[in-house]
């Protein structure tokens, strides 16, 4: 298992106190991914990711599953849910407020030319491929600070690949996987089997959360983690069933995976996840209609894989 944290142990509360508490000491512009996200230098030269708030609690992405930016409140929630499901494989994430106005002295030339004053708030657009000058986040007026996710960084060297289930991001025109039924037997023969089923829980973890925009995975030591979880919990009210492609299309899925599934039934996982995110900060992290659509997702992944028992009985189960 590629674990990026372990199961039981005490130190990961201080790490999550540490990165959403320590002083800044440095920002500057992140080039990695086509968002906004600011590098934070804080105490003991450690690094993190910033991703910044840029929707309020109760709006709606409405479009394509992959329209809007990165949800800095998905990254938080997304580091519980894959605690919860012993999905343990993705950064280490924790809400925090920081003041642009007061840290601007800590950020390095390059992002100082794109952190201008708008109506006495300092704020920042960045260099990044979607950034936009009229695109800002600022200090909240009434606080004085602007919120957003903070990521540790994932040490060793992390490798990425173009995902088997990638969309064409074109309307109309569909991916291979979208019109091949026997898709995954095409892709049983170039993939590594513990990445077939690493992918698998991966599509089962970002049908949860309703990530739709998974175009590459990474690995590390040839396992993949669960980066850029940010645009999930965008619309509570549409489930985009075609996530669970790797599920439905191969029908194996770990028997650890499965029966971890089946512990948070009838309720449980909403009200776990809710009970972790009341540790967080930033809490209340969702509207409640995001943990009912959570409920709802998990009924359609039971009967997902109910059908491949039907079809393939116990043998689905690795």
């Amino acid at each position: 298992m590629n674990e990026v944290f372990p199961l039981k142990d005490k130190s990961i509360g201080a790490v999550i106190n540490a990165i959403r508490m320590e002083s800044i000491h440095s920002i500057k512009n992140s080039r990695r991914g086509t968002q906004l996200k600011l590098v934070l230098e804080l105490t003991g030269s450690q690094f993190v990711l910033f991703k910044p708030k840029w929707y309020a609690r109760e709006d709606i992405i409405n479009g394509t599953v992959y329209s809007g930016k990165d949800r800095h409140n998905s990254e938080i929630m997304s580091f519980h849910l894959a605690a919860i499901l012993n999905l343990r494989y993705t950064p280490i994430v924790a809400g925090r407020k920081i003041s642009l106005r007061n840290n601007l002295q800590y950020a390095d030339e390059v992002l100082r030319q794109t952190m201008p004053v708008i109506n006495n708030q300092q704020c920042a657009y960045g260099f990044c491929h979607y950034c936009k000058s009229d695109e800002t986040v600022c200090d909240d007026p009434a606080t004085g600070t602007l919120e957003g996710a903070v990521l540790l960084t994932i040490p060793g060297k992390i490798v990425k690949y173009r995902s088997p289930w990638q969309r064409t991001y074109k309307d109309q025109l569909k991916a291979e996987w979208e019109k091949n039924d026997n898709y995954c037997a095409l892709i049983r023969k170039t993939l590594q089997f513990d990445v077939l089923l690493d992918l698998i829980d991966a599509a089962i973890f970002d049908f949860l959360i309703q990530n739709g925009d998974r175009h590459h995975y990474e690995t590390r030591e040839n396992r993949v983690l669960l980066l850029d979880n940010g645009k999930g919990f965008g619309n509570p009210f549409i489930d985009h069933i075609d996530i669970l492609a790797p599920l439905y299309q191969c029908c194996i899925i770990r028997r650890t995976t499965w029966e971890r599934l089946l512990i948070f039934s009838g309720g449980a996982l909403s009200e776990t996840l809710e009970e972790l995110n009341k540790l967080d900060l930033l809490y209340p992290l969702v509207i409640n209609e995001h943990y009912i659509a959570l409920e709802r997702r998990l009924l359609y992944i039971y009967s997902t894989v109910e059908l491949c028992k039907k079809k393939f009985g116990n043998k689905i189960f690795k």
